[in-house]
């Protein structure tokens, strides 16, 4: 891994002002079909309208699965009592879909990531003057309490990624902390990579992206997209 630049805060770039219109929020299938598309891993996942179709699609997945109410409207799915975790078996499932029924019409029903060594977060923002920039740091539903993260600027090198994870405070997670399996840094790195192609080819549209968390598998085993959203500019599409 060699040296690469690293910056602390966003520097000028040549792209222009910011996206100017209304922002449409894509809801979590939506980001990540558009994520799968350019590469990132997501979990194995099925969209159901009722709780016998929760059990069914639980079963074609294989245990555990994770259970979610789909909405742009909700993007903190665990402060907003949207998601179940760690489900086993189809009654589990069942009560799960109910109760998440009452939130949203559809329900994603998705394979859980059981074996992670660490949580981290992918984001882009833009700065009104700026432009487009992307943070990578610790994640999980202690992301800001943690407050571990590095901005990147694109285009990116994989060094200059590379670089970025071993500076976190929190990189010992990904070397084999305390006995556990190191973690997929490779793998990591080419998330990271393919969301900053997407952003420079997309860059006059994409407003936010938000991967947290991220879940990095031991190493070989890669890095998984277990939630995200994207923000656009309302009436640019995004084929």
């Amino acid at each position: 891994m060699g040296q690469a630049r690293q910056r602390e805060s966003p520097a000028p770039l040549p792209a222009g002002p910011s996206p100017v219109g209304p922002l449409r929020t894509w809801d979590e299938v939506e980001a990540k079909k558009a994520l799968a598309a350019i590469g990132v891993t997501v979990p194995a996942a099925e969209i159901v309208t009722d709780a016998k179709m929760a059990m069914a699609a639980a079963e074609r997945i294989g245990y555990p699965v994770v259970l979610k109410a789909v909405s742009a409207a909700i993007v903190h799915k665990t402060e907003a009592s949207a998601v179940v975790l760690d489900l086993h078996d189809t009654e589990a499932v069942a009560v799960a879909a109910e109760e998440l029924l009452a939130v949203s019409d559809q329900v994603l029903v998705e394979a859980m990531v059981t074996d992670a060594v660490a949580e981290l977060i992918v984001g882009v923002d833009r700065d009104p003057q700026f432009g487009p920039y992307m943070v990578v740091g610790f994640g999980g539903v202690t992301v800001e309490l943690i407050s571990d993260s590095r901005i990147l600027l694109p285009p990116l090198d994989r060094g200059e990624v590379e670089q970025a994870l071993l500076n976190l405070r929190t990189s010992a997670l990904l070397e084999g902390y305390r006995g556990r399996p190191p973690g997929d840094v490779d793998a990591v790195v080419d998330t990271v990579l393919a969301v900053g192609r997407f952003v420079e080819d997309n860059r006059d549209r994409i407003a936010e992206i938000d991967i947290n968390p991220l879940m990095v598998r031991p190493r070989g085993l890669g890095a998984v997209a277990v939630d995200a959203y994207i923000r656009t500019v309302e009436g640019k599409d995004h084929g």
